[in-house]
């Protein structure tokens, strides 16, 4: 499913691109619905949009200059838009691009006047961008996790065991295989196990945030290497950047030591929280090089890839 509905006018598009290409760095390409992208030909275009929309978290209303031309037109798709989400109880975040000024109620057809009386956040077009983004996404955040619900996945309590011991086990095999003579060691460690994980070359999984977003579950965490010198050291974050970029995708018998996967898939993505700025947090030791990820455990679907083997071979 698709958190966020994202809701403008295509007057608009270079600004809701921008906030699109923000919100898949904080939530993954699946997570944010922008037509342009999503629709495919032949499909029901309003089936698409109102099917699209019940089925997110949110809905982010872009409103620029031209967002109210139209707005009491029976037929506008905008208008059709929020007013889904308004009358199916799906939250809308009004967003105001620049120096626009929020509408009065008056203004607005009696079936979306409500978004009017909600504190819009402005987002600027130049600048000020990233700095709005920043004030934007917790909101966001807060309303996808005041949205969750029990699923397949919020209701089971192996889940992030499952996925951590997974992600170890599997490249903990993957570098024996291709290094034989390998003596890494791999394993995983809240923040007082920081303190300790150095001597011998290592790599160790540590998991900062939690999160359960509607029906689905983040895990932040950061990926933190060893001991070793230098090119040791840089040659390990090269391949383990490498294999968790080659296998976002993980269903093999070995990662979940089962014939078959669990009814819930599993995507990894990197974070675009910056681990120096973690480590501070977590840790009073020295910074030890590092790397940020996002896992996504979500109810399995319809579209969901095919298994991958522990050579990354596709398989059925």
């Amino acid at each position: 499913m698709a958190l966020i509905f994202l809701s403008y006018r295509r007057t608009d598009s270079p600004q809701a691109c921008r906030v699109y290409d923000w919100f898949t760095r904080r939530f993954g390409e699946d997570s944010v619905f922008m037509d342009v992208e999503d629709i495919v030909v032949a499909e029901d275009f309003i089936d698409r949009i109102r099917n699209a929309i019940l089925s997110s978290g949110t809905l982010i209303a872009l409103i620029g200059p031209s967002w109210q031309q139209r707005i009491n037109e029976p037929n506008d798709p905008v208008r059709m838009e929020v007013e889904t989400a308004v009358s199916n109880s799906i939250p809308v975040i009004p967003v105001l691009i620049g120096n626009t000024q929020m509408p009065d109620p008056e203004q607005l057809p009696p079936s979306i006047a409500i978004i009017a009386r909600q504190n819009a956040i402005a987002v600027g077009v130049s600048r000020d961008f990233d700095r709005h983004m920043q004030l934007l996404q917790p909101r966001v955040e807060s309303i996808l996790q005041a949205l969750s619900k029990d699923s397949i996945v919020t209701n089971d309590p192996t889940v992030v065991s499952a996925v951590f011991q997974g992600i170890i086990r599997h490249l903990k095999h993957s570098h024996q295989r291709e290094n034989p003579n390998s003596s890494v060691e791999w394993k995983q460690v809240n923040a007082e196990g920081l303190r300790v994980a150095g001597g011998s070359q290592g790599v160790s999984l540590l998991l900062h945030r939690y999160m359960e977003l509607v029906e689905l579950i983040e895990l932040h965490f950061i990926v933190t290497f060893w001991g070793g010198n230098a090119t040791a050291q840089l040659e390990l974050v090269g391949w383990v950047s490498q294999e968790l970029k080659r296998l976002p995708w993980i269903h093999s018998k070995e990662f979940w030591l089962s014939s078959e996967p669990p009814p819930w898939e599993f995507r990894l993505r990197l974070s675009d929280e910056d681990p120096r700025e973690l480590w501070k947090m977590i840790s009073s030791e020295p910074y030890h090089l590092s790397l940020s990820y996002v896992a996504t455990i979500s109810p399995k679907s319809d579209k969901s890839p095919q298994s991958v083997d522990t050579t990354g071979t596709l398989t059925d």
